[in-house]
Protein backbone atom coordinates (compact mmCIF):
# COMPACT_ATOMS: atom_id res chain seq x y z
CA UNK A 1 0.00 0.00 0.00
CA UNK A 2 1.84 3.77 -1.00
CA UNK A 3 -0.31 6.28 0.95
CA UNK A 4 0.51 10.54 -0.74
CA UNK A 5 1.74 11.74 2.73
CA UNK A 6 0.40 15.85 1.72
CA UNK A 7 -3.10 15.89 3.31
CA UNK A 8 -5.59 17.07 0.63
CA UNK A 9 -9.54 17.86 1.36
CA UNK A 10 -12.44 15.72 0.79
CA UNK A 11 -13.51 18.21 -2.06
CA UNK A 12 -9.94 17.24 -3.10
CA UNK A 13 -9.94 13.83 -3.12
CA UNK A 14 -13.66 14.33 -4.86
CA UNK A 15 -12.48 16.02 -7.84
CA UNK A 16 -9.75 14.04 -8.86
CA UNK A 17 -10.04 12.19 -12.35
CA UNK A 18 -10.87 8.30 -12.02
CA UNK A 19 -7.93 6.22 -11.87
CA UNK A 20 -6.46 4.49 -14.66
CA UNK A 21 -4.94 1.65 -13.02
CA UNK A 22 -6.44 -1.12 -11.13
CA UNK A 23 -5.56 0.46 -7.94
CA UNK A 24 -8.11 2.18 -5.61
CA UNK A 25 -7.96 5.27 -3.93
CA UNK A 26 -9.65 5.88 -0.28
CA UNK A 27 -9.10 9.09 1.35
CA UNK A 28 -7.87 8.59 5.19
CA UNK A 29 -7.94 11.56 7.47
CA UNK A 30 -7.06 13.78 4.78
CA UNK A 31 -4.21 10.63 3.00
CA UNK A 32 -5.10 9.27 0.06
CA UNK A 33 -4.18 5.63 0.20
CA UNK A 34 -3.93 3.32 -2.69
CA UNK A 35 -4.88 -0.64 -2.62
CA UNK A 36 -3.87 -3.18 -5.27
CA UNK A 37 -6.74 -5.23 -6.10
CA UNK A 38 -7.96 -8.11 -3.75
CA UNK A 39 -6.69 -11.61 -4.24
CA UNK A 40 -8.96 -14.63 -4.13
CA UNK A 41 -8.90 -15.12 -0.69
CA UNK A 42 -9.75 -11.87 0.46
CA UNK A 43 -12.98 -11.83 -2.11
CA UNK A 44 -13.98 -15.52 -0.75
CA UNK A 45 -14.13 -14.70 2.54
CA UNK A 46 -16.15 -11.24 1.63
CA UNK A 47 -18.63 -13.46 -0.44
CA UNK A 48 -18.91 -16.82 2.35
CA UNK A 49 -19.74 -13.08 5.06
CA UNK A 50 -22.08 -11.62 2.10
CA UNK A 51 -24.18 -14.51 2.26
CA UNK A 52 -23.94 -15.24 5.92
CA UNK A 53 -24.90 -11.83 6.09
CA UNK A 54 -28.93 -11.81 3.84
CA UNK A 55 -30.80 -12.68 6.76
CA UNK A 56 -29.84 -8.84 7.93
CA UNK A 57 -32.24 -7.84 4.18
CA UNK A 58 -35.27 -8.86 6.06
CA UNK A 59 -34.63 -7.03 9.15
CA UNK A 60 -34.10 -3.78 6.75
CA UNK A 61 -30.20 -3.82 5.61
CA UNK A 62 -28.94 -4.03 2.41
CA UNK A 63 -25.66 -5.76 2.70
CA UNK A 64 -23.19 -4.21 -0.21
CA UNK A 65 -19.47 -3.80 -0.84
CA UNK A 66 -17.46 -1.87 -3.98
CA UNK A 67 -18.98 1.79 -2.99
CA UNK A 68 -17.21 4.79 -0.17
CA UNK A 69 -18.66 6.59 2.08
CA UNK A 70 -18.58 10.37 3.45
CA UNK A 71 -17.01 10.43 6.76
CA UNK A 72 -16.13 14.79 6.95
CA UNK A 73 -14.41 16.37 7.36
CA UNK A 74 -11.72 14.32 5.53
CA UNK A 75 -12.21 10.84 4.89
CA UNK A 76 -13.93 8.88 2.04
CA UNK A 77 -13.01 5.03 2.67
CA UNK A 78 -14.29 1.66 0.80
CA UNK A 79 -15.52 -0.71 2.99
CA UNK A 80 -14.72 -4.23 2.04
CA UNK A 81 -18.21 -5.06 2.88
CA UNK A 82 -21.11 -3.41 4.79
CA UNK A 83 -24.69 -3.39 6.31
CA UNK A 84 -26.58 -0.48 5.80
CA UNK A 85 -29.97 0.87 6.45
CA UNK A 86 -32.10 0.08 3.61
CA UNK A 87 -33.30 3.57 3.65
CA UNK A 88 -30.16 5.55 3.82
CA UNK A 89 -29.08 3.00 0.82
CA UNK A 90 -31.71 4.21 -1.22
CA UNK A 91 -31.79 7.76 -0.55
CA UNK A 92 -28.05 7.89 -1.58
CA UNK A 93 -28.82 5.71 -4.88
CA UNK A 94 -31.55 8.35 -5.51
CA UNK A 95 -29.74 11.27 -5.09
CA UNK A 96 -26.81 9.94 -7.10
CA UNK A 97 -24.51 10.33 -4.18
CA UNK A 98 -21.96 8.76 -1.43
CA UNK A 99 -23.44 7.38 1.06
CA UNK A 100 -23.32 9.74 3.83
CA UNK A 101 -21.54 8.90 7.29
CA UNK A 102 -20.64 4.91 8.19
CA UNK A 103 -22.86 2.23 7.44
CA UNK A 104 -24.24 0.73 10.24
CA UNK A 105 -21.94 -3.07 10.02
CA UNK A 106 -18.70 -2.09 8.42
CA UNK A 107 -16.18 -5.30 7.30
CA UNK A 108 -12.33 -5.05 6.06
CA UNK A 109 -10.59 -8.00 5.49
CA UNK A 110 -6.49 -7.27 6.59
CA UNK A 111 -4.37 -7.80 3.75
CA UNK A 112 -0.82 -6.94 3.44
CA UNK A 113 -2.53 -3.95 1.48
CA UNK A 114 -4.79 -3.03 4.03
CA UNK A 115 -2.85 -2.37 7.02
CA UNK A 116 -4.37 0.44 8.93
CA UNK A 117 -7.49 -1.02 9.88
CA UNK A 118 -7.10 -0.02 13.76
CA UNK A 119 -7.62 3.56 12.74
CA UNK A 120 -10.11 3.46 9.67
CA UNK A 121 -12.55 1.20 12.59
CA UNK A 122 -11.85 4.39 14.62
CA UNK A 123 -12.99 6.28 11.67
CA UNK A 124 -16.05 4.42 11.06
CA UNK A 125 -17.33 3.95 14.96
CA UNK A 126 -17.30 8.05 15.06
CA UNK A 127 -18.86 8.58 12.51
CA UNK A 128 -21.70 5.83 13.50
CA UNK A 129 -20.65 2.64 12.80
CA UNK A 130 -22.53 0.01 15.18
CA UNK A 131 -19.94 -1.99 15.05
CA UNK A 132 -16.54 -2.64 12.50
CA UNK A 133 -15.50 -6.55 11.81
CA UNK A 134 -12.19 -6.79 11.37
CA UNK A 135 -11.03 -10.56 9.73
CA UNK A 136 -7.47 -11.62 9.75
CA UNK A 137 -7.59 -14.71 7.44
CA UNK A 138 -3.88 -16.41 8.29
CA UNK A 139 -5.43 -15.80 12.39
CA UNK A 140 -8.40 -17.21 10.93
CA UNK A 141 -10.36 -14.38 13.56
CA UNK A 142 -12.70 -11.81 13.11
CA UNK A 143 -12.01 -8.23 15.40
CA UNK A 144 -15.48 -7.07 16.41
CA UNK A 145 -14.97 -3.66 17.31
CA UNK A 146 -17.72 -1.28 18.75
CA UNK A 147 -18.67 1.22 21.18
CA UNK A 148 -17.58 -0.91 24.15
CA UNK A 149 -14.10 -1.69 22.94
CA UNK A 150 -12.69 -4.58 20.75
CA UNK A 151 -13.47 -8.58 21.22
CA UNK A 152 -11.70 -11.26 19.11
CA UNK A 153 -13.49 -14.52 17.85
CA UNK A 154 -12.12 -17.52 16.17
CA UNK A 155 -13.30 -20.04 13.92
CA UNK A 156 -14.99 -22.32 16.37
CA UNK A 157 -17.34 -19.28 17.74
CA UNK A 158 -19.85 -16.70 16.55
CA UNK A 159 -20.31 -12.71 15.52
CA UNK A 160 -23.56 -11.90 15.84
CA UNK A 161 -25.13 -8.26 14.28
CA UNK A 162 -29.34 -7.50 14.77
CA UNK A 163 -29.91 -11.43 16.04
CA UNK A 164 -28.31 -12.40 12.48
CA UNK A 165 -25.27 -14.71 13.54
CA UNK A 166 -22.41 -15.88 11.14
CA UNK A 167 -20.29 -19.13 12.30
CA UNK A 168 -17.01 -18.52 11.88
CA UNK A 169 -16.17 -21.75 10.88
CA UNK A 170 -18.37 -21.49 7.92
CA UNK A 171 -16.48 -17.97 6.89
CA UNK A 172 -12.30 -19.43 7.40
CA UNK A 173 -13.59 -23.46 5.77
CA UNK A 174 -10.91 -23.06 2.78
Amino acid sequence: MATVTQPITLEEFLARPDRQDTRREELIEGEIVLSPEPKPLHSEIITRLQKALVPLETLGFVVRGGFSCILPPGSAPGPDLAAIRQERWLEAIRNDAFLQGSPELVIEVRSPSNRQLGRKASLYLQHGAEAVWVVYPKRRAIVNHDQDGARESRENEQLEFHGVTVELAAIFCV
